[in-house]
């Protein structure tokens, strides 16, 4: 990795992993297109004590005009692992709501624009540094620091493990795409499309259908299947569900290639099942039958309490397209981070659910065990023939796409606009423009869609032609920053995780002392504690000390919750 002697005039950017897809730089990335610049800040600041605590040279930098952020270390040694640095960008993404995983998720693509190099927006990244400050602190970063900060940085971050594993009896086989230059596909036999994407490919997009939508979801169908780019573009020749594609060409933007290798890269990160095992496909065809199931039926969700089930549905999908599995151990609290919602709600709610056939409890939750839930395919009178025809949601992703929309700090309760002004929103987003339409589609009466309509468009989130996805977050922004809302995710994002914490310290405080024969242990935090220094990890009563309690001899959670808040968040901030 070496930058140019000549830096250009154009924005560019630098690999953070090598060719052999070990990590030689990490690059911490805070943005401000959700949440603004403040909490951009505030969340690199807290990073930053953290690696501050931890003896751990860097250099901060300011992205560009919006005030992003970056923080950079440089790794010494071999670098670190990809798996390891995975796990450590997902369990950032938990912890700093402004925080953007994209940088540190790919070891093959991975590129973060280095101090100095302009950004397309204006402005340049600027070092927090000057003169020979910037100098001293280049040269204690390029002396490199050991891999192990990611282990460190993980005991650090308390955290959920991922919902659900592939079993080691069906355990898949590593993944390779063969072929990257003239033809690329997955390393695996080639086998007849799945019933779902050869419909797909044999049926016309509908009027309102997102055709892109069904040309992603035709391409990853095809590379499961062990079809090549060259498939691809013999396909896209005529196939009436990839009529998007030529339609791009014709009008001198030939997108496939760049479409092929999105559906390929996700691709590979699916489950593979050799030796004649097929249960792959029947689980996205599964999914894609109960996502286009909630998409048809959209309108049913506009009772009181389908807004929440809406959204919990939709989160099921994704965590189950993650985890390969319908079958899921749900931490409540992890399930309302990512669908907007309060914890009670989502245990409320799925119990709803599962009353509705929905979902079914396969275990029930146990100590710190979370309880098993399996997501079912659609219940009787849920089915559709029209839900067979291909036409997703109006998203290119949509599963996780309605809930990165859904849950914007703008659709929170008052003083927030609410769930019923998301639904309505995403229906324009969708094509919906009359107030018929919207009603239609969102099954809610004319008197709300109108009354909702003039809310977005004092906001003027209403407008004529389609709309790209950044604009539509910067006007969401702006419309919550205008109401006052910037902080509210990331406020509920600490608060779950400070739960979580509670709940495993109450669990250890009660293993200790139920435990026979003489008890040791750390003493007890008369009151706030001081974060722990070291880079380690264990089980929270080491972390914390004995839980503390009040003079009757009762657990003190208010003292408690400040000692976890001031473990996640050290006192002292790092300065400009």
């Amino acid at each position: 990795m070496v930058a140019p002697k000549q830096a250009p005039d154009y924005p560019w950017a630098i690999y953070l992993a090598s060719s052999d897809h070990r990590f030689r730089l990490l690059v911490f990335d805070f943005d401000t297109a959700n949440f603004g610049a403040d909490q951009a800040r505030t969340d690199s600041d807290r990073l930053a004590a953290h690696l501050d605590e931890l003896g751990v040279h860097y250099l901060r930098a300011h992205s560009g005009s919006t005030g992003g952020q970056h923080i950079w270390v440089r790794l010494g040694e071999d670098g670190a692992d990809a798996a390891a640095v995975g796990e450590l960008n997902r369990v950032l993404d938990q912890h700093y709501a402004t925080f953007d995983n994209s940088p540190l998720s790919k070891p093959r693509r991975g590129v973060v624009r280095p101090p100095g190099a302009p950004h397309r927006d204006g402005g340049r990244s600027v070092p927090y540094l000057a003169g020979a400050e910037l100098q001293q602190a280049l040269e204690r970063v390029g002396r490199g620091t050991t891999p192990e900060v990611v282990t460190w940085l993980l005991a650090r971050h308390p955290h959920t493990k991922p919902m659900g594993t592939i079993s080691a009896a069906v355990r898949a086989t590593p993944i390779r795409i063969s072929d990257p230059a003239t033809d690329p596909h997955l390393d695996r036999p080639r086998r007849p499309l799945s019933a779902a994407t050869q419909e797909l490919l044999d049926t016309a997009p509908g009027k309102r259908a997102d055709r892109s939508a069904i040309a992603h979801s035709i391409f990853l169908g095809m590379a499961c299947a062990g079809h090549t780019l060259n498939d691809a573009r013999t396909a896209a020749e005529s196939a009436p569900g990839l009529v998007r594609l030529r339609e791009d060409r014709d009008s001198g933007r030939d997108d496939l290639a760049r479409q092929w290798d999105r559906a390929l890269q996700r691709a590979a990160t699916f489950a593979y099942l050799p030796e004649g095992n097929n249960r792959q496909e029947p689980l996205d065809e599964d999914l894609d039958t109960i996502e286009r199931v909630l998409a048809v039926h959209a309108a049913r969700f506009a009772q009181p309490g389908g807004e929440s089930d809406e959204r919990i549905l939709y989160a099921l999908i994704t965590f189950a397209r993650a985890a390969r599995t319908r079958t899921l151990d749900i931490d409540c609290r992890r399930l309302a981070q990512r669908t907007g919602l309060a914890a009670s709600t989502i245990s409320r709610r799925l119990r709803v659910l599962a009353q509705t056939g929905w979902v079914t409890q396969t275990y029930a939750a146990a100590g710190t065990r979370a309880a098993s839930w399996t997501l079912n395919l659609p219940p009787k009178g849920w089915e559709d023939p029209d839900a067979t025809q291909g036409n997703p949601p109006p998203a290119l992703e949509p599963a996780s796409t309605l809930l990165t929309h859904h849950t914007h700090d703008l659709w929170s309760p008052r003083p927030g606009l609410g769930a019923t002004a998301a639904r309505i929103h995403w229906a324009l987003l969708g094509g919906a423009r009359t107030t018929k339409e919207i009603a239609g589609v969102t099954g809610y009466s004319l008197k709300t869609a109108e009354k909702t309509l003039r809310r977005l468009s004092r906001l003027n989130l209403v407008g004529p032609g389609p709309r790209s996805a950044e604009s539509v977050k910067g006007q969401l922004h702006s419309a919550a920053k205008e109401l006052g809302l910037a902080e509210v995710s990331a406020g509920r994002r600490e608060r779950h995780i400070i739960d979580r914490e509670l709940f495993a310290w109450w669990n250890d405080e009660q293993a200790w002392r139920r435990r026979k024969g003489k008890k040791r242990g750390p003493k007890r935090n008369a009151g706030m504690a001081t974060t722990l220094a070291l880079p380690i990890d264990g089980p929270a009563r080491i972390k914390y000390g004995r839980f503390p309690t009040k003079p009757g001899g009762r657990a003190d959670y208010r003292t408690a919750r400040d000692i976890v808040r001031g473990n996640l968040a050290p006192a002292e901030r790092v300065a400009a």
